[in-house]
């Protein structure tokens, strides 16, 4: 089935590109299509670079298979191959062809003087200026189905063919062949090979002039003002030095580059630029190519003379190559430099580099890890890349040594009683989409040891059906902090007991005191010796009992301090319960009933009295 974008033309695919640029729905959507562009950008300008320079060396030879390989390359297809063809002649040929395995193509021997009438529909769809665009051999037009037949026989899952044009024509193609797996054509793929074709073109133009003598010198012009279009429409800067350093011409995007006018600019002689490496300009005099990386400081272009430029006070980074152009006879011609302003992929390199220092950092800090989930192979792993001391560390060596690989492996090292919470109500929801991210606090078991873990889980990455494809998880040992967590909460607990083993104590001695108080006034003022002794015994009883929360308060401090000693000894069972009964008699409240059978049998126990009696 043909794509979208078969019947676009350039500024058609340009806009396209813009309007889904445009369309993006979050921040987070922005960055992945810029990053997309500049991937496809820095791809783009290395694949012209290498195609210029094949194409301005005079003596290269197979000029056009190696430019070809190098788009097969660019597109990662399985092949590349020119077709043409004569309104005039009932046939066409496959002029050239390159695979994946190089240059040597028997196809290119094979598929010469191939009937028209058995790619009609090929050659109209070519003829009429349009792309064919197949992403799946198996759906395509039903007037293509010869042509779909011997695809199949070439086994051949996807392509891309383009018009070539000459004089104004539609008279051949470049053709991208997926014989491995399919291949979604998209706008960029389509804009890309038209502007490399333009490049491919000249070569073939001048390939076909060689034959023509008669018409060489014409297309030799043709061909030079193709390229002069091409060299002022490149969106990479381009300066064209003759022999002796001076600059011959230069377009437009360099002007951009650089901030200057063509009237500044030309006359400038490269050995002179303050900015350029002694040992660059050294190799370009001899007859060497170069490339380096280039922090341009406009400021000492102006301050030592060279120019002045409207980008003052900037620094820009620069890839920079240089080409030298010779004659036959090894004669240097002159050179140019091809100029890529880095300057933006520079700054988010630097951006890039200094959020992984800060997660370098925090990670490094404590005792944790990166984890990544593939949802689709099942497979967990850990990144330990951010992680320099290791082997200070049992945690982490623990889990480098790669015990945990799946999802089964991570459920099987949880704690019991934290399961159920983690896999059921967070991770797998997690998978199955229904949230996006989680924070847990959980517990591990590594040969037989609890670890408490902090983990930041979510998504990164999503499937078509929006459920997420891959997750990653920030996770931090957490056992120190937490024992001690713990161990705070056992000392507040311990606090309230202690504040409320006081308060009741406060309590429990006034009613001893209360007592013995009252008691020792009535013994006063009673001169009945039965009532006297009544009272005694009371008071006696009380002092006992207040001896006994005397005893308790100073017990529990010795608790506290660790410093508690046991008395063991005989004693009778009968009469300590006895004890406990009498002096708890004396707190009963109303309407409750304290009972102690006098007939128990007597039972000795080794104990310490004073303790049991508490």
């Amino acid at each position: 089935m043909s794509s979208v974008y078969a019947n676009y033309s350039r500024e058609d695919l340009i806009r396209e590109i813009e309007i889904l640029k445009a369309q993006g729905t979050s921040v987070n959507d922005e960055k992945i299509y810029q990053s997309r562009f500049l991937n496809n950008a820095v791809a783009l300008r290395k694949t012209f670079s290498e195609v210029l320079s094949l194409l301005i060396t005079p003596s290269q030879k197979d000029i056009i298979d190696q430019s070809l390989l190098t788009i097969l390359r660019f597109f990662n297809v399985d092949r590349v191959y020119i077709g043409n063809f004569d309104n005039d002649k009932p046939t066409f040929d496959f002029t050239h062809e390159v695979t994946s395995q190089g240059t040597i193509s028997m196809r290119e021997d094979l598929l010469v003087g191939l009937p028209k009438a058995d790619y009609a529909w090929w050659i109209k769809t070519i003829r009429e200026g349009k792309d064919i665009i197949i992403r799946d051999t198996n759906n395509m037009p039903g007037e293509a189905a010869a042509e779909q037949n011997i695809l199949k026989v070439q086994e051949i899952l996807s392509l891309l063919v383009i018009p070539i044009y000459y004089r104004g024509y539609a008279n051949g193609f470049i053709g991208l062949d997926c014989v491995k797996k399919h291949r979604d054509w998209d706008a960029l793929d389509v804009e890309n090979l038209r502007m490399l074709t333009d490049i491919i073109s000249i070569a073939i133009e001048r390939e076909l002039a060689h034959g023509m003598v008669e018409h060489s010198m014409k297309q030799v012009l043709k061909s030079e003002a193709k390229f002069q279009i091409i060299f002022d429409r490149l969106p990479w800067g381009v300066e064209l030095y003759d022999e002796n350093g001076y600059l011959l011409d230069i377009n437009k995007a360099d002007l951009e580059i650089f901030g200057v006018t063509r009237e500044q600019a030309i006359g400038l002689n490269a050995f002179e630029n303050p900015n350029i490496p002694e040992w660059a300009s050294e190799k370009l005099k001899k007859g060497e190519d170069v490339a380096f990386l280039l922090d341009y400081n406009f400021n000492k272009a102006a301050e030592k003379g060279y120019y002045t430029s409207k980008l003052a006070d900037e620094v820009k980074h620069l890839r920079v190559k240089g080409v030298v152009l010779k004659d036959r006879q090894d004669v240097i011609l002159g050179f140019f430099y091809i100029v890529f302003d880095d300057t933006e992929s520079y700054h988010k390199t630097e951006e890039i580099q200094y959020s992984l220092a800060k997660l370098k950092a925090a990670v490094d800090t404590g005792e944790s890890i990166i984890w990544e989930y593939d949802v689709a192979t099942d497979k967990l792993s850990a990144d330990f890349s951010l992680n320099d001391q290791i082997e200070e560390s049992s945690f982490l060596t623990y889990l480098k040594e790669d015990r945990f690989s799946s999802v089964r492996d991570f459920i099987e090292t949880l704690h019991p009683d934290d399961r159920h919470r983690v896999y059921n109500k967070q991770f797998k929801r997690l998978v199955d989409g229904e949230i996006g991210k989680y924070i847990s606090v959980y517990r591990r078991v590594f040969d037989g040891k609890v670890y408490w873990l902090n983990s930041n889980v979510r998504a990164y990455k999503y499937s078509v059906d929006g459920k997420p494809s891959k997750i990653v998880s920030y996770t931090s040992n957490i056992t120190e902090q937490r024992e001690k967590e713990l161990e705070l909460m056992k000392v507040k607990e311990a606090d309230k007991l202690k504040s409320a083993f006081l308060a009741n104590m406060s309590h429990e001695i006034r009613t001893p005191l209360n007592a013995i108080v009252g008691f020792s006034d009535l013994v006063a003022e009673t001169d009945d010796p039965e009532e006297r002794q009544t009272y005694l015994d009371i008071i006696h009883t009380n002092n006992d009992l207040l001896l006994n929360l005397i005893g308790d308060i100073l017990d529990f401090s010795k608790i506290e301090a660790g410093m508690l000693k046991y008395n063991i000894e005989e004693a009778n069972i009968k009469e300590l319960c006895m004890e406990v009964y009498l002096s708890g008699s004396l707190k009963i409240k109303p309407g409750v009933k304290l009972l102690f059978d006098k007939n128990s049998p007597t039972v000795t126990l080794r104990t310490d009295r004073n303790v049991s009696c508490r």
